[in-house]
């Protein structure tokens, strides 16, 4: 069984890189160093925000093998393990057993259209090479392509070996769905703007893109929502989502690896090709933040 230790708020981890394009273990180890000071229960590594679909497999092993080397045990680690081909999804899928992840993820297939029977074959035949290594499904409809429907997912979760689930949907409905029909199930939410939303939705936490940043608040939110206190939730939420209101306008990959390298903990503030930069017009306001986030975190 899935342990409550995946509970909580999980940070999708992204992978910096250097002016080469090169990924950058100095900061990438930084960066783990970072999440573990601001208590995150976790690191979901190699997911969209990781930009693994910008990544050979080597590459994504190497960032796999970094994060658990030095987090050495002190949170949660999840590997997302997902790519189009399922050959490559059970090679890295290994690799996580190697390193000792504590779960696999895995997106569903995408660009070709392949039928729901051969969505559940993949998953399963994912699950089969990961030595029992529970398995988080990630349904990212917006940018997979791929709608499930809610039979579907029913179906998906049932899959022996997957025990929780990425909903990065802005179907609250859908999540109140699953979390009904699923009690024991693990279940994430993944957009970070409706954080405490999906929470009261159903949720048992989160795993998003912006707790590398100011993970402390979405810690906050959990806290106050499990005591009742919804204004509280919804306040810390509001202050989230300026920050995302900010990162929009910038571009959300590079603006948060442009805060974090603001705030020190990456060496450079690249994407990997073709993501442009942030455009400097936007720099100034991120510094700003960068330091007003800074501020809070040291006070809390």
């Amino acid at each position: 069984m899935l342990s409550s230790g995946l509970k909580g708020i999980i940070s999708a981890l992204p992978t910096p890189f250097n002016n080469a394009q090169q990924i950058d273990t100095e900061s990438l180890k930084k960066l783990v160093r970072f999440n573990i000071e601001q208590g995150m229960h976790g690191i979901y590594v190699g997911g969209s925000t990781g930009e693994a679909f910008l990544q050979d497999v080597t590459e994504r092993e190497k960032v796999l093998e970094t994060v658990a080397e030095e987090a050495g045990g002190k949170l949660t680690l999840i590997a997302h393990v997902g790519a189009i081909s399922t050959r490559d999804s059970q090679l890295l899928a290994r690799a996580a057993v190697k390193y000792g992840f504590d779960a696999i993820s895995a997106v569903t297939p995408f660009y070709y259209p392949f039928s729901f029977e051969e969505h559940c074959a993949h998953y399963q035949a994912i699950i089969n090479e990961a030595d029992g290594l529970p398995m988080v499904v990630y349904n990212i409809p917006a940018l997979s392509g791929v709608k499930l429907s809610l039979d579907q997912i029913n179906t998906l979760v049932r899959l022996p070996g997957v025990q929780a689930l990425k909903q990065t949907s802005g179907d609250l409905f859908q999540m109140e769905q699953i979390r009904r029909q699923h009690p024991e199930l693990i279940l994430y939410n993944g957009y970070d703007e409706i954080f405490a939303s999906g929470v009261i939705a159903g949720a048992d936490g989160g795993i998003g893109s912006t707790y590398n940043i100011m993970g402390w608040r979405y810690k906050n939110i959990l806290s106050a929502i499990e005591k009742g206190d919804i204004q509280t939730a919804r306040q810390i939420q509001t202050e989230c989502n300026k920050v995302i209101d900010t990162l929009i306008k910038a571009g959300v990959l590079a603006g948060i690896k442009t805060l974090l390298h603001f705030m020190n903990v990456i060496n450079n503030p690249a994407c990997r090709k073709p993501f442009f930069p942030v455009n400097k017009k936007y720099l100034p306001e991120l510094q700003q933040l960068a330091q007003k986030l800074m501020a809070e975190k040291d006070n809390c």
